[in-house]
């Protein structure tokens, strides 16, 4: 005896009802990835903001020696404009390197799949 084949409504029912299980599981990943990604980022920032707060604290006192050793051959408006362009140049290296690594962790492919299932879904009602 053979047994009958489902129907195609039968098909797409089931179909229908696997896609929009598909979907709601990539949505719990795109939420765990979010997390996680959340997570990672403010852990670096707090590192960052850290960093940063010890490292003016570190330049001060090095800026200070070194404005009083440059002053013995220097005048001391020309030694402070040698300490405050090596204090400019570090802190925009150190900025931007952090800024770059900041990037590089961001949730990018996570959101463009949640933006593209929300499209589906709105287009499909």
């Amino acid at each position: 005896m053979r047994q009958s084949e489902p129907s195609l409504k039968d098909l797409l029912t089931e179909l229908v009802g696997q896609f929009e299980q598909l979907v709601v599981q990539h949505i719990r990943l795109a939420r765990q990835e979010f997390t996680a990604d959340g997570q990672k980022l403010a852990f670096h920032a707090g590192g960052v903001v850290l960093g940063l707060l010890l490292l003016v604290l570190g330049m001060a006192f090095a800026g200070v020696a070194l404005l009083v050793g440059l002053q013995l051959v220097l005048p001391t408006w020309a030694a402070a404009i040698v300490v405050a362009l090596l204090f400019l140049s570090s802190g925009s290296l150190i900025a931007a390197g952090s800024m770059r690594n900041l990037k590089r962790n961001s949730p990018g492919r996570a959101i463009e799949e949640a933006q593209e299932t929300i499209t589906w879904l709105i287009r499909r009602k």
